[in-house]
């Protein structure tokens, strides 16, 4: 059992394909924040799965947060933690109120439809053993009357996740003041003055005015080339004879993920368009959580808001 008295008290939770890497990757390249894992640690859903996480990964599935690493914490007064499934999270929600008194979260928002339609490229993208194509996954959705069933991995997180409504006013009424919700456009319009917003919160001090945000996990595909195919799921016959001669799983590691990580690396692809009933449909689908981001101050006090 490990312990860390380093608890992360500011805590990016989502929603997922809403601009959290960016926003990640930009936060923690700053003096006064400390990030201790690679990317997302899930760590207050750890144990069984409350939800279906994606298309491969069933509600019960075990989710096992990877172990931080605080070798490199200088003491910075804010230590985040990234988990995009957390706003969905009641595990998560209630360990923040009653157990975390004074970690900040961040909320970020994105048109319901255009998160679908990312969330299935993402799908594509990370999960070798999804092979469902945008007008399959549409298909399925509208077979189920574009009702989310937890007990469909299937379609539960193209239907769930783009709600956002529900869940994020359940952050707010729970944390008030400890949360700031963003939309995806004040990402995109003005990286700079967003993150700067989320500093001057945190008593932290800005970037300077030249500073260059660069953009993170942009849209893509997994690479169909049989080559990238052959690294990412080698042939069976060559994995045993591998572990046969290398017994350690960590040199195993050591050795060959160099080898293997340029097949994992996404193939920049736009996704195939809605056609306008499509989308009209989608729309009138998500017709409240859409009003709601763009009605935002008519929800939410703008003092919690940050928005360019």
């Amino acid at each position: 059992m490990h312990r860390f008295n380093q608890t992360p008290n500011l805590l990016l939770v989502g929603g997922p394909k809403t601009g959290t890497t960016s926003l990640m990757h930009w936060l923690r390249n700053t003096p006064s924040v400390y990030h201790p894992w690679p990317n997302e640690s899930h760590f207050l859903m750890a144990g069984a799965a409350e939800f279906p996480t994606a298309p491969t990964h069933p509600r019960g599935t075990a989710i096992i947060a990877p172990e931080p690493t605080y070798h490199k914490y200088s003491k910075e007064p804010w230590i985040l933690d990234k988990s995009a499934f957390h706003l969905y999270s009641e595990r998560a929600l209630l360990s923040i109120r009653d157990q975390m008194p004074e970690a900040r979260v961040i909320i970020t928002l994105r048109n319901p439809v255009d998160l679908m339609l990312s969330m299935h490229q993402e799908h594509s993208k990370r999960l070798i053993d999804y092979n469902t194509s945008q007008s399959e996954m549409l298909e399925k959705i509208a077979n189920n009357g574009y009702i989310a069933s937890p007990d469909d991995p299937e379609t539960w997180s193209f239907l769930s996740f783009p709600r956002l409504k529900e869940p994020t006013l359940k952050w707010v009424e729970t944390l008030g003041e400890r949360v700031r919700v963003i939309p995806l456009s004040s990402i995109r319009n003005d990286p700079l003055s967003t993150v700067n917003d989320i500093l001057s919160w945190l008593g932290a001090d800005q970037l300077p005015p030249e500073t260059k945000l660069q953009r993170y996990n942009e849209g893509g595909d997994m690479n169909p080339s049989s080559w990238a195919k052959f690294l990412r799921t080698p042939p069976k016959s060559l994995t045993t004879l591998t572990k046969i001669l290398i017994p350690s799983h960590k040199l195993r590691r050591i050795l060959f993920d160099p080898i293997r990580k340029p097949g994992f690396k996404p193939k920049s692809r736009a996704r195939p368009k809605l056609t306008e009933q499509q989308r009209k449909t989608l729309e009138n689908v998500f017709s409240e959580d859409i009003e709601f981001i763009e009605n935002l101050e008519s929800h939410i006090e703008s003092d919690l808001l940050i928005s360019h």
